[in-house]
Parts: structure tokens; C-alpha cells; sequence
């Protein structure tokens, strides 16, 4: 149930709680729902009782009021929506209380209440209580907090101190008022304490007051180029790289999942072992990105890691394929990024994992299947759950039925034996010269064109800058009806759009051609698994059929939390809002701006739908486009 009109009873509550909440917060409120591990901060434990945004002292009981509000409106700077346009206030005040629930009674006590407004020189006067009350210790003297760290690098590390020159990070609020509130009652389980018994209300306004005199101008909002293309970007390698490493979705293929749920295995975060394959392509192994010096890259040097990442050159002068690594969007990395990924990447914890090395067909099934294909088979690149480095079923390289396997089998072997024998029957049957010499072009023209649609697409002989513009070559350009400021922002979500890379599953593509970047994010690929169904790339282009008369606020809120527009949620494996939910508000409104853009293409995407028994058994990403069939 997606939706409750207002009148209707609270009866179906846990049922409204299981199909809005439980995915992030899990079924007993405990933060660890299946969609949990790679969002940033991890989801509330509803069981503990203890909430960072109230109305209360620490360690009593948070008011209905409180968590209604953040029902409502959401909590900025985190992947938690508002539902204030989807649910009823009815259904709202029913999710608060049930959630509330969810924990051991606890002390009650009344609200704290906080008055508008600030006297003159507050600012001062908040300046100095600032500091004296050791504010500076983790948000910085100017708010900025630039130079923490967490103890230990991975999806669990702590959360950086709130950055105060950005208020529209500021999950409780950020006008004076809700500022004050958090300095008195603090952020429960966090290390920001409460000041209520420090400072009075007078006090905690006047250091809101100096707080607000803070913030900048964020780059959405700002006519400076300059300002928009740099505002909010981590100078510091290892912030930045940290950063990037989620923002390129790189834990979507290197941390193992689970093969019934889709959940992420934290533990074994960046370490590799997922099986990614597409037959008759080949079956490859998501590798190990911590630096264990035995199985990961731990003997390699930050240069080395830069050569894979953009030019898909490993350590031993391997190619990288890019249906399995998508290097040449990396490619478009600066060189200064790139370096604080390598950087980021040899500050994590080693873990050891012995990956297995990729399995290819043969050429006789490579060139059959691939016959296959062009007569209509449907292709897909699969992603499966499960961990490779210890289950021997994931490290076969069958990776098709035996029906289609022993198809290929046939065409390969029929096709070259054709070949073969087209010019020895002209030969035995004392054809004359010249016949001899017509068939034996034919066959070796057909060997050479099995040979290559076995051995197609070309890029293992390609050099990086070749392959890049095979894949890349026809890309839109932005429109030109913009200023200096609205251009530099479409460029900055461009370049954000294109590292991510949203164009792998939003581009429409032929295993044979490439991507079709005549419909650039328009679009149009499938993906189907027995987890969670089918679903398609949503049209991301200005038309109608995509983002046409879709506010911003909508669609942020599906990048950020996965909420449809009816209120329903995507499955995180389908769409990965949390890991997206990870970039900066700043990058998303530039990749929104960006998106607004492009050229409107044309193309409206089926519904999903919910699993059959004829879902496959791997997340699937079909090539072609759904939205023109």
C-alpha cells in the first residue's frame, strides 16, 4: 500500500511501516534493513529509543511530535525522504507511533521550547561561546572541519562532524530556532552532546545565531562559474578520494551481495569476488580493490592503479574489458581525481581475498553464440549474488543453459567446418581453376569473419583514447541556451553523471555497437531478477516521456531514496539511490541541471513489476531498448 488517504485507519500501520521503512531501518527497526550497508549515515536503530532530532532532554522519551516531523519532511543530508505529499497525516501520526514503539518505554518529559529570534550581537556573543564551549574541536574555527578522519576507512566508518558553512546539510533544520534546539538537546547517539545544562536558551541562539553567519553560498545558487565548478569539492586527496570511490559506484560490483535479498556483505567491502557475466562474452570476477598485498593491491603503486582506472591497463599489462570494467567513463576522471582514488583505495583496511581469474568460452561457442545473438537471442550482463572466492558453482564459466550452450556449440563448429570444407569439395570434385580460386577467397573470407565475430568488439586491440570514442563518440552536447553559471553547473553534473557511470544502464546499448548516445539517458535497458522483478532505466531526458514536468525535489528524492513518484520504493539493485544517496547535494542538483540539459528524447519505459518464477536467477541488465520496443 503506497498511499492512505486520510480517514482511513491505522489498522494496516506495520504494513505501511514494511513497505516504506523496513527496507533501510529493517522489520524490527534495529537500522539493518537489506538496503542499509551502503547508506551514509546508517539508518536509526529504532530499538534503542534514541533519536538525534527531538524536542527532549537525552535519555527520556522522544515526543510523537518529533518523529512526525521527520516523517514528514524528511532529514536532510541523509538518504531518509519526507512523505509529507504521499502519506496522510493520519498515516504519518500512525508511523510515529509505531516506531516509537519499537523501543523500551522510557522517561517522559516536556518539550523544550525555543523562541524566535536572536538579539542583536548575538553573532559576538555566539562567536565567543563557540569557541569557548570547544565547538571549534570538531566542526573547525570557520564550521569547514576539514581535517578529520575517521579512525578506520569502509562502509562503517564514522560520519564526518557537520560541515556548518552547509546548512542545507542540516538534518534537524536550519533556521536559528532548530539550530538552538540541537546545541541544547544535542544529537543522541552521535559524539555532538547535548549543552542544555552549559548553556541557556539565550546562549544556544546566540551560537546559532554565529552558525548561520556562516554558511556559503551553495553552487546551485551561485552566479560565480568559478564558485559553482568548486564549491563543496574536498581538495584533500584522501576526503576526495573517499569520496569518489562512492560517487563511481564502485562498491555496486566490488563488494559481494546477497543472492536472495541484494543486500551488500559490509564486511567484505571493495574486497571483490562477484561474478559478473554475459555469455557468450565471457564470465569475469569483480576484483579485490583493499590493499592486501597477496590478493589485492597492495604491491601496487598509485600510478599503476590510475593506468587500470582510466586507460583499463592492469599491473601486468592485461586489458581490461569494458563490458565488465567500465574504464572508459572512468577515462574522463581528472588526473588530480583519479590520484585520490588510488590514494583512498591504499587507505583501507587489507582484506584477503583470493579472486578468481576470468573464464572465457571457447572461440567455437564465442562465435555461435554471438550468431545466436544477431539472429535475436536476447543478451545480458549478469550480476550474481553470492561470493565467488569460496562457492565453486559461481567460478564455472557456463554461464547459458545447456540448450544454448549446445546451439552455440553447433554454429560455431558448423560454421567453421563450412569454412573448411567449402574449398576442398571444389577441389575434389575437379572444379575448374578459377572456381577453385573464387571458393577458396569465400572461406577465408568466412574465417576471418568468424574469427572476428568470435573475437568481437575489437577492443582488446584498441588503444584507451580509441575504445573511449568508440563507446563515448556521439554524446550529446549540453544546450547552449544557458549563462556562464547554469552551463558550469550542467558541466559539473555532467562530469559527476559520467564517472557515476548513470549512462551504463540509462543509455540504451548493443552488445555489437556499443551504446546508442543518440539516446543518451534516454532510457530503455531492462533489468530483471527474481529479487525484485523487472524494472527499466527510466527516460532521464527532458521530454515528457522522462523528467518533463517532473520537479526537482521528485527527482532528487528517487535518487537519493529510491521513491517513485507513486510512493513506492526501487529496489537498490535495480537503481542504486544508496549509494547515490551518498554524493553531495551540490552534485546531485548539478547532475539534475544537467539532466534538464540534454536533448529531449522520446521513449516511455514499461511499469515494473514484481518477480515470476521466470526471473532469472541473476541481476540482469538486458541490451536494447524497452522503451522502443
Amino acid at each position: 500500500m503506497a498511499l492512505l488517504a486520510p480517514g482511513v485507519a491505522r489498522a494496516d500501520t506495520p504494513g505501511l511501516y514494511r513497505a516504506h521503512c523496513s527496507v533501510c531501518h529493517g522489520d524490527a527497526g534495529r537500522g539493518d534493513g537489506p538496503a542499509a550497508a551502503m547508506l551514509t549515515p546508517r539508518p536509526r536503530d529504532f530499538s534503542t529509543g534514541r533519536y538525534k532530532f527531538r524536542s527532549t532532554p537525552p535519555g527520556t522519551r522522544a515526543l510523537v511530535a518529533d518523529l512526525v516531523r521527520s516523517i514528514r519532511d524528511g532529514v536532510r543530508g541523509t538518504s531518509m525522504p519526507g512523505f509529507g505529499d504521499l502519506l496522510a497525516p493520519a498515516a504519518i501520526d500512525g508511523l510515529a507511533r509505531h516506531v516509537l514503539a519499537l523501543a523500551p518505554s522510557a522517561p517522559g518529559a516536556p518539550a523544550l521550547v525555543v523562541p524566535p529570534g536572536a538579539p542583536d550581537g548575538a553573532a559576538a556573543r555566539g562567536a565567543a561561546l563557540y569557541a569557548a564551549s570547544g565547538c571549534a574541536t570538531c566542526h573547525g574555527r570557520d564550521g569547514r572541519g576539514v581535517d578529520w578522519r575517521p579512525p578506520r576507512e569502509g562502509p562503517a566508518a564514522a560520519r564526518p562532524p557537520t560541515r556548518l558553512d552547509e546548512p542545507w546539510t542540516f538534518g534537524g533544520g536550519a533556521d536559528e530556532q532548530a539550530i538552538a534546539l540541537r546545541i541544547l538537546t544535542g544529537l543522541e547517539g552521535t559524539e555532538m552532546p547535548a549543552y542544555g545544562d552549559a548553556l541557556s536558551v539565550e546562549d544556544a541562539l546566540a551560537v546559532a545565531r554565529f552558525v548561520r553567519s556562516l554558511a556559503r553560498e551553495p553552487a546551485w545558487a551561485s552566479r560565480d562559474p568559478a564558485t559553482v565548478r568548486t564549491a563543496g569539492v574536498a581538495t584533500e586527496p584522501l576526503a576526495r578520494g573517499r569520496y569518489l570511490v562512492r560517487a563511481m559506484q564502485c562498491p555496486l560490483c566490488h563488494t559481494p551481495i546477497s543472492a536472495t535479498t541484494g543486500a551488500y556483505d559490509a564486511a567484505r567491502f571493495l574486497a571483490g569476488g562477484m561474478r559478473v557475466s554475459a555469455w557468450p562474452w565471457g564470465v569475469w570476477f569483480s576484483r579485490n580493490l583493499t590493499p592486501d598485498a597477496e590478493t589485492g593491491l597492495g604491491r601496487w603503486t598509485e600510478a599503476e592503479i590510475v593506468a587500470a582506472l582510466t586507460r583499463g591497463v592492469s599491473r601486468d599489462g592485461r586489458r581490461l574489458d569494458p563490458m565488465a570494467m567500465p574504464w572508459p567513463w572512468f577515462s574522463r576522471l581528472t588526473p588530480a581525481d583519479a590520484a585520490a582514488i588510488a590514494t583512498y583505495l591504499k587507505a583501507l583496511p587489507p582484506v584477503r581475498r583470493e579472486v578468481p581469474s576470468a573464464v572465457l568460452p571457447s572461440l567455437a561457442e564465442r562465435a555461435g553464440g554471438k550468431l545466436l545473438a544477431l539472429l535475436g537471442l536476447p543478451v545480458a550482463v549478469k550480476f550474481w549474488g553470492g561470493d565467488a572466492t569460496n562457492d565453486p558453482a559461481l567460478r564455472r564459466a557456463e554461464a547459458a543453459s545447456p540448450v544454448r550452450r549446445a546451439a552455440a556449440l553447433t554454429l560455431g563448429w558448423g560454421t567453421l567446418a563450412l569454412a573448411g570444407a567449402t574449398p576442398v569439395l571444389a577441389w575434389a570434385r575437379a572444379c575448374r581453376c578459377a572456381t577453385r580460386i573464387v571458393t577458396a577467397a569465400a572461406a577465408s573470407c568466412m574465417l576471418a569473419g568468424w574469427l572476428a565475430l568470435a573475437a568481437w568488439p575489437p577492443f582488446g586491440l584498441l588503444g584507451a583514447e580509441a575504445t573511449t570514442r568508440w563507446l563515448l563518440l556521439g554524446t550529446p552536447a549540453i544546450s547552449a541556451d544557458l549563462t556562464e553559471s547554469e552551463r558550469a553547473l550542467a558541466e559539473r553534473g555532467e562530469y559527476v553523471a559520467t564517472i557515476a557511470p548513470c549512462g551504463l544502464c540509462h543509455t540504451p546499448a548493443s552488445p555489437f555497437v556499443g551504446f546508442l548516445t543518440g539516446r543518451t539517458l534516454a532510457g530503455g535497458m531492462e533489468a530483471r531478477w527474481n529479487v525484485y522483478g523487472r524494472a527499466v532505466a527510466g527516460n532521464l531526458t527532458p521530454h515528457g516521456d522522462g523528467l518533463g514536468g517532473v520537479s526537482d525535489d521528485t527527482v532528487l528524492r528517487a535518487m537519493t531514496s529510491g521513491v517513485r513518484r507513486d510512493g513506492t520504493i526501487m529496489h537498490w539493485q535495480a537503481m542504486s539511490w544508496d549509494i547515490v544517496s551518498n554524493w553531495s547535494e551540490e552534485d546531485r542538483r548539478a547532475v539534475v541541471a544537467y539532466l534538464r540539459a540534454l536533448p529531449a528524447e522520446a521513449g516511455r519505459v514499461p511499469p515494473p513489476r514484481p518477480p515470476t518464477a521466470a526471473d532469472p536467477a541473476a541481476d540482469s541488465f538486458f541490451f536494447g531498448d524497452a522503451a522502443r520496443r
